[in-house]
């Protein structure tokens, strides 16, 4: 698969309507980078089904792990793709919760931690530059939640930039 360099992901502050994807959040981040213009028609879904399909093979591994071992605890387990029923009759991916052209928003529910993700477009400035942000907000449920969050942090925010930087031809 054909491969575009979007350059380094900016961390920037989520934004108060991020906030709102989930009342009583206690986390939540966003990264951007330089929409491609090749990508810059396609809707946020779409992007966003392309950003996770070309996730590199560390990723999916990681994602594999985490589901073999939270599933004794009765945690949902996921693959990075968009969309609660694949295809393949595999993992479901992260459920749709809403999408428009310039937003996807992305959630899954749990005992342990409820999410949303949020793939948004910029509209093209005056230089017709774009961007792509990722946000993604959390709401913890009892202890579990809070050490799971922990545990994952460091692995979220790399697998977001990674995919960032990696956005698909």
């Amino acid at each position: 698969m054909n491969r575009t360099t979007a350059g380094k992901p900016d961390e920037i502050e989520p934004e108060a309507r991020h906030w709102q994807l989930l009342p009583g959040a206690g986390f939540a981040d966003s990264y951007r980078a330089a929409l491609p213009p090749h990508l810059a028609t396609l809707a946020a879904g779409e992007i966003a089904a392309r950003m996770m399909a070309g996730s590199p093979a560390w990723v999916t591994a990681r994602l594999d792990l985490r589901n073999r071992l939270v599933a004794p605890l009765g945690l949902k387990g996921a693959r990075l793709m968009v969309g609660a029923a694949q295809a393949d009759g595999g993992r479901p991916g992260f459920p749709v919760l809403a999408d428009g052209d310039g937003q996807a928003i992305m959630g899954i529910d749990d005992s342990h931690l409820d999410f949303r993700l949020c793939v948004e477009k910029s509209p093209a400035g005056a230089d017709g530059a774009q961007w792509l942000t990722v946000t993604t907000v959390v709401r913890t449920k009892r202890l579990l939640g809070r050490l799971y969050l922990a545990a994952i942090m460091p692995f979220h925010r790399r697998i977001v930039r990674t995919l960032l930087e990696r956005l698909p031809g």
